[in-house]
């Protein structure tokens, strides 16, 4: 997980983020190819066809208006951020499946601890900064974060890999449903095109039995 986080980070730092996200985008398609080859996971045709729908669309509200490459290496550190987020979450449903979720629950918790100590060290915070909105609205979001994560997990113990992961990676799509809907943000084509069909995966994945 640290050397994924690592991995994705440099490759954004190096790379348009409009290039690097729809790479790394197509993690889930590869945890669902591995746990149908390798853990002869098997799910109905609307499952595949969800697994093929989730990241596309994802893929095309990763897109963004190509930029200059500012540095290079950063196409190579994106596919090992794909390939590294992939097998990582193959590995979970390994881990989960005979031991429940716990223990990963734990790890992972402890290592967004010590990542975010090493990018935002104790010396750098300030009380009257931890009572302003963004502080709060922070831990809220850290809060949700930790639900979601007992229920990926919950998920993966007792469901198949194949169906969970491309699901869970559909949650941008349902974001940007609510930034229009609510925050009434502008959106594109292609933003829309990509919210229909990661949703009508969802839709697909949600739906098999």
């Amino acid at each position: 997980m640290a050397v994924t986080f690592g991995v994705t980070t440099e490759a954004i730092r190096r790379g348009p983020l409009g290039a690097v996200s729809p790479i790394t985008a197509l993690s889930p398609a590869l945890t669902a190819a591995l746990a149908i080859l390798v853990l002869d996971e098997r799910i109905g045709l609307t499952a595949y066809l969800g697994i093929a729908l989730a990241p596309a669309g994802i893929v095309l509200l990763s897109l963004g208006r190509p930029e200059r490459d500012r540095q290079t290496g950063w196409r190579a550190l994106a596919v090992a951020s794909l390939v590294l987020q992939g097998v990582g979450a193959f590995v979970a449903k390994l881990v989960v499946t005979p031991a429940g979720p716990s223990a990963l629950l734990l790890m992972s918790a402890a290592v967004q601890v010590v990542v975010g100590l090493f990018l935002a060290p104790p010396s750098r915070w300030h009380r009257h900064d931890l009572l302003r909105r963004p502080a709060i609205f922070t831990v809220v979001a850290y809060v949700t974060a930790g639900i979601a994560t007992i229920g990926y997990l919950a998920a993966l113990a007792s469901g198949p890999a194949s169906v969970v992961v491309p699901l869970v990676a559909t949650s941008p799509a349902l974001a940007g449903l609510a930034g229009i809907l609510f925050l009434h943000e502008r959106s594109s084509k292609r933003q829309v095109a990509g919210i229909t069909l990661a949703l009508a995966g969802a839709v697909l994945l949600a739906a098999q039995p």
